[in-house]
């Protein structure tokens, strides 16, 4: 290439590395998130002997120590983006010697798959991994300058590939497969070396198939390049595939002038494909879960402001920040809310969902529900992993119960690790010396609000009674108070709503509460005469002008906007039938 040439290469290059950091720091942070909080990287040997031994091990072992750093989105994306730049790279260098300019936007193609396979949340970077090792080794392979013995060092080493970095790597000797043919007159050396590469890579699936306790699929298309086994992961071969495509088609353009034309064969597929194969709904609930296992109670709800979500995970962390900022009872129907499963939802079996409730719970004081249901979520992950973030919020949980000997089990674990080691140290002195747990405010707080009864038996069906003898147990319980009283309001019981609250302490700022009221007296009255005295003249003027607009028969999207920030609006134009028999539905099509 030119010089001219390789400048324009350089800066596509670098455009497309700084583009993807951009997409995922900005975009698409909380995917990096998810990713970083389903696995458990650990400095030890077990460790690193126990991921080794599976086929393409060494490749997730390399996978599990670059997504540690996804704590960090912005370190997430930074890596990456030097995965794809890779890929890019080392496609381009493996091309037949002396392609034309006119080639090199060929060389993004499998990045740029591998972009779009990088867009689903349950897509693991260990095929990136597995594919700049295929082309690295691919790249050294072609530089052999003795066609036989590189030949020979190539079929020789399929195996030892396989079992680092599994079957992806089986494109390294296609490389070089192409490479050798352009070089040579011949074509019975090519086919030699294709029979036996061939031969060689169905006797290591044959073995690793007696080997190995994984089908035959997973151990042909990888065993670690999808969390969920039954999936195939579709981008990702397409990206391996698209590599030799590439290589050949390096091979066939003669024309520098075609520069133009494959460049857009990249660009429009991608353009096209790339709204498909990310998912914002998704991006933004695994935002809502972040910020509430991080504690960032008003970006939360500087966020559902903007964005008004409907999602009952979404609602159940919009709602957990209300009541940590002190505003549930004047706020709650300013958002959207779905009913009980936006409060508290029932359990889900799935990797995901049983983390933000088990947050809440743990708000509440509710201890060993929280320990249940982050147990739940941890050995729910599909690819057998275990969980740093559930981990650590299970040390919690076990340091409060008292149970020492099981929270030093995870710290210990945790001590092994970059971003978690700090707090093991932290958390192993307080079991040294249990006295000091007391003395960490989060601790403290935990440890007064907590459920104390001993008889206590959880039940998802009575949760107002829960809610209930957890308020009477520590009457300082403000959240634990005003989730009772939000609960008997999502489900319109208002008999139970006026029972509970009048033995609560109810602040004048408590507007929802006041609403429920006087519409509780308004349906049981025929006067005002006798009506709480905590009701506001200014609740009470806009409830009579709500009931006159109501009467007048305006439509629910005049009245949504005068009042959809009112418990009257959700009473009378929430279906409570629709939420309870949708609760399950929806907390499953959340995750």
């Amino acid at each position: 290439m030119t010089r001219r040439q390789t400048t324009i290469s350089a800066i596509l290059s670098a455009t497309f590395v700084l583009l993807t950091f951009a997409f995922f720091n900005f975009l698409y942070p909380y995917h990096i998130h998810y990713q970083e909080q389903l696995q458990f990287f650990r400095f030890s040997t077990d460790y690193f002997l126990e991921s080794v031994v599976v086929p393409g091990g060494l490749g997730d072992w390399i996978s599990g120590f670059l997504v540690q750093f996804f704590y960090y989105a912005p370190l997430g994306a930074l890596i990456l983006s030097i995965l794809l730049g890779l890929i890019q790279f080392l496609t381009w260098k493996n091309m037949v010697k002396g392609s034309y300019a006119a080639s090199y936007p060929l060389s993004f193609l499998p990045a740029a798959a591998m972009f779009l396979f990088f867009g689903g949340e349950e897509n693991l970077i260990t095929a990136a991994v597995a594919l700049v090792a295929s082309l690295a080794a691919a790249l050294c392979l072609i530089k052999i300058r003795k066609d036989r013995l590189g030949d020979i060092i190539t079929v020789a080493l399929i195996p030892v590939l396989y079992v680092m970095f599994g079957g992806i790597s089986f494109i390294t000797p296609v490389i070089v497969g192409i490479n050798s043919a352009a070089r040579r007159k011949g074509i019975k050396g090519n086919i030699i070396f294709a029979g036996a590469a061939l031969m060689m890579a169905a006797v290591t699936v044959i073995i690793a198939r007696l080997c190995a306790p994984y089908p035959l699929d997973r151990l042909i298309l990888g065993v670690h390049y999808h969390r969920f086994s039954y999936v195939i992961p579709l981008f990702a071969w397409i990206s391996a595939i698209l590599v030799p495509i590439a290589v050949l088609a390096a091979g066939v353009i003669r024309k520098d002038k075609a520069f133009a034309l494959t460049l857009a064969t990249v660009i429009i597929p991608a353009a096209c494909l790339i709204p498909s194969s990310i998912d914002l709904d998704k991006e933004e609930l695994f935002g809502y879960d972040f910020m509430t296992r991080m504690g960032q109670w008003n970006k939360i709800l500087y966020a559902a402001d903007r964005n008004k979500p409907e999602s009952p995970i979404a609602v159940e962390c919009i709602n957990l920040a209300l009541a940590k900022t002190g505003h549930l009872a004047s706020d709650m129907f300013a958002f959207y809310q779905n009913g009980t499963s936006g409060l508290l939802p029932k359990y889900v079996r799935d990797h995901f969902t049983p983390g933000p409730t088990g947050t809440v719970y743990y708000n509440l004081g509710m201890i060993n529900t929280a320990q249940t249901f982050f147990f739940e979520a941890q050995e729910g992950i599909p690819d057998f992993q275990k969980s740093a973030r559930f981990s650590q919020a299970l040390a919690k949980t076990n340091l409060l119960n008292g149970n020492h000997a099981v929270a030093r089990k995870y710290v210990n674990a945790l001590k092994q690790t970059v971003f978690y080691r700090k707090w093991a140290e932290q958390t192993e002195r307080l079991l040294d010396n249990p006295a000091l747990i007391a003395a960490v405010p989060e601790y403290a707080h935990m440890l007064s609000v907590r459920i104390r009864s001993r008889d206590f038996l959880f039940s998802q069906d009575e949760m107002d009674s829960m809610l209930g003898l957890l308020y009477l147990d520590n009457t300082t319980n403000t959240i634990a108070m005003n989730y009772l009283l939000a609960w008997c309001l999502l489900r319109k019981d208002l008999q139970r709503f006026m029972e509970c609250h009048q033995l609560l302490q109810i602040g004048d700022d408590a507007r929802h509460y006041q609403e429920a009221a006087i519409l509780y007296w308004s349906l049981n009255h025929d006067s005002p005469e006798g009506m709480p005295g905590f009701i506001s003249r200014q609740v009470e003027s806009r409830f009579t002008k709500f009931i006159s607009d109501f009467r007048s028969g305006k439509n629910e999207e005049i009245m949504q906007k005068e009042y959809g920030d009112t418990y009257w609006f959700y009473y009378c134009y929430r279906s409570n039938t629709i939420i309870e028999e949708n609760d399950e539905n929806n907390n499953s099509h959340s995750s």
